[in-house]
């Protein structure tokens, strides 16, 4: 007992002297998310990638694009640094980071603590983490996030992966909307996972909305915040008119 007692001490002590003496911006991702829910406005995350693994290259994608999701009223940019399938590094990170004052999320695949401080010292502010990974790991993964003032989001597809991670107590909440064989978004499937999540968790529609009415029926669920992948990187005045419409 007082050797675990020792190591967590030791613990406390690690992340206490990473989080005071390394000068980032101020993670105000929460913050905004409650402020957009009080006042019933629509939060969005939106993402940079150079290529999407189903429709290719990217036409005129540029640095300022992040600049017109902030402007236009993006309260977050999604991330991807994964060179083979999206084409982005951590060279596309670290330049948007200098530029922005969005909070930015971490999409890639994140399996262990490590990646999680080197997260932290790279300047993430939010971190996607997927529920199929193994439990253990993720309660460690969630204590170090806890510690660095890391968000998470938590994702799922199923009610099974809900079931399995329900006891965490996530804050963020994410729902692939998407069925990955065909890219479909099923509403029955979705609206049954839905009235199973506890009224605590704050709830983020990820993949596959294209369309106002998509972005409707989760409005009606009670959803009002979303994580929208390629969408707006070819279509950013649509981004536009679908602010119109939730205003």
């Amino acid at each position: 007992m007082n050797k675990i007692l020792i190591n967590k001490k030791k613990y406390k002590f690690f992340y206490n002297f990473i989080v005071n003496n390394l000068n980032f911006k101020k993670n105000n991702f929460k913050k905004k998310i409650l402020k957009n829910l009080k006042n019933n406005k629509i939060s969005f995350i939106l993402e940079y990638k150079k290529q999407s693994p189903y429709k290719g290259l990217y036409k005129k994608i540029i640095f300022k694009k992040i600049k017109k999701y902030e402007i236009l009223g993006s309260i977050c940019v999604s991330i991807l640094n994964e060179c083979f399938h999206f084409k982005c590094n951590y060279i596309d990170f670290l330049y948007i980071k200098k530029y922005t004052n969005l909070c930015i999320l971490r999409k890639d695949f994140i399996f262990n603590e490590i990646q999680v401080i080197q997260s932290f010292l790279l300047g993430y502010n939010v971190i996607l983490i997927l529920s199929s990974i193994n439990l253990i790991i993720l309660k460690k993964i969630y204590f170090i996030c806890k510690k660095l003032k890391i968000f998470i989001i938590l994702e799922i597809h199923n009610l099974k992966e809900l079931k399995k991670i329900i006891n965490l107590k996530p804050l963020f909440l994410g729902i692939n909307c998407r069925n990955l064989k065909n890219l479909i978004i099923n509403k029955n499937k979705i609206n049954f996972i839905i009235k199973k999540i506890p009224k605590n968790c704050i709830v983020i529609a990820e993949s596959g909305i294209k369309y106002f009415l998509n972005i409707k029926f989760f409005i009606d669920n009670n959803i009002r915040t979303f994580l929208i992948g390629d969408y707006f990187l070819d279509k950013i005045n649509c981004f536009k008119q679908f602010l119109k419409f939730l205003k």
